[in-house]
């Protein structure tokens, strides 16, 4: 009874979702469609786990997560095309931020319509704000996720390097005009605006590519990071939880089980208490290739020099803790990230989880965003 439930509430939420993304008062939009060439050097697992055994391949991201780092020999080159889809949306009439683009990337279990609000409107719409503001946005599904098409090797193939050598290709692509995405227009400043795991994956885009980004914005993140809420989580593979939705898809692609425990990992103090059950609904994957090789990316952007701004709720779970000013004292630390960064800026919403872009408090972030790029970007 569970499944169908949630398969009538996804058919429901996704119908829904799918036209208000498409009727933004001030914003044209358009699903958009990149064929990506990556060559990338991936992580090899000396120990890798059963790609046929749900319990083993839970064990081997739980043991990361613990702090015991993965048996790794070196290190493979992948090369493939790629597809990534995206939401691009760009403000209606002459805007004078209009030579502007917003990269948003998304989170672990996520995919680009947590840019959206899931179906409940402006409150929660960064890319409606950002248009709203002057800015076009376009939102992505990282390889492996969303709705693009295939679902690579989770262990070997979908690793952050991998994703890291993606948004690069998307950087370039943004400022080169040859792109039909973007109707053969360029930009002549490129902004990254990631959240949680999107964030480290754009932290190492910094480190490798640091002309790349002209301003970063990072939600729900810091260089402190508590795993104990995915530890203590139920996982298993997508297959299994969600079969009407990723049934045939390997197991390597993970999610969580029990909609309780995602809610009180992603939300904490003033939100819509009818957000959370369509967060479940729509409930992406992880790849156990994210989890396995992300220490392979960790590292200091000591050449990129642009500005950054940090934005991490005071409850969230993950990076923060209360009262503010202990928040905001992680926040601040976490500029040793970026050594070369002499225009780094942090706030802490308050009354406010990990998922900040789906609680009360999204309107007042999103202006404080913006108004902090407004002197970023003339």
């Amino acid at each position: 009874m569970a499944t169908l439930q949630r398969t009538l509430l996804i058919l429901g939420l996704l119908t829904g979702a799918s036209a208000g993304a498409g009727h933004l008062a001030g914003s044209r939009c358009s699903e958009v469609s990149f064929a990506v060439p990556v060559s990338s050097e991936n992580v090899v697992f000396g120990s890798p786990p059963d790609p046929h055994n749900d319990t083993a391949i839970v064990e081997f991201m739980l043991d990361v997560w613990r702090g015991l780092p993965a048996n790794t020999t070196g290190t493979t080159t992948v090369t493939g095309n790629f597809t990534v889809n995206g939401l691009y949306c760009e403000p209606r009439g002459q805007k004078r931020k209009a030579d502007t683009l917003e990269v948003l990337v998304h989170g672990i279990t996520y995919n680009k319509t947590m840019w959206s609000g899931m179906g409940f409107g402006s409150p929660y719409d960064w890319l409606a704000y950002a248009n709203s503001r002057g800015y076009a946005a376009l939102s992505i599904d990282r390889v492996g996720h969303g709705t693009n098409p295939e679902r690579p090797d989770p262990l070997n193939v979908v690793q952050p390097q991998l994703h890291v050598e993606t948004l690069h290709y998307l950087f370039n692509a943004a400022r080169s005009g040859h792109n039909r995405a973007f109707g053969g227009r360029n930009f002549d400043k490129v902004v990254f605006v990631g959240h949680s795991y999107g964030c480290f994956l754009g932290t190492a885009l910094a480190s490798q590519h640091p002309g790349d980004a002209d301003a970063m914005v990072l939600t729900g993140f810091a260089t402190t990071i508590d795993f104990s809420d995915v530890t203590n989580a139920q996982w298993a593979g997508a297959a299994h939880v969600m079969p009407q939705r990723f049934a045939g898809v390997p197991l390597g692609y993970v999610a969580l089980v029990q909609q309780a425990q995602r809610t009180a990992s992603f939300y904490a103090g003033a939100y819509d208490p009818a957000i959370p059950p369509v967060d479940f609904a729509y409930e992406d994957t992880l790849s156990c290739g994210e989890v396995g090789a992300l220490g392979s990316i960790l590292q200091p952007a000591a050449g990129y020099a642009n500005p950054v701004l940090v934005v991490t709720a005071v409850d969230d779970a993950f990076f923060c803790k209360p009262p503010k000013a202990t928040c905001e004292g992680i926040l601040a630390t976490s500029a040793s990230y970026f050594p070369n960064v002499t225009d780094y800026s942090y706030f802490a919403p308050e009354n406010t989880g990990h998922d900040l872009t789906l609680h009360y408090s999204a309107p007042a972030t999103f202006k404080q965003v913006h108004d902090w790029l407004d002197q970023r970007t003339r």
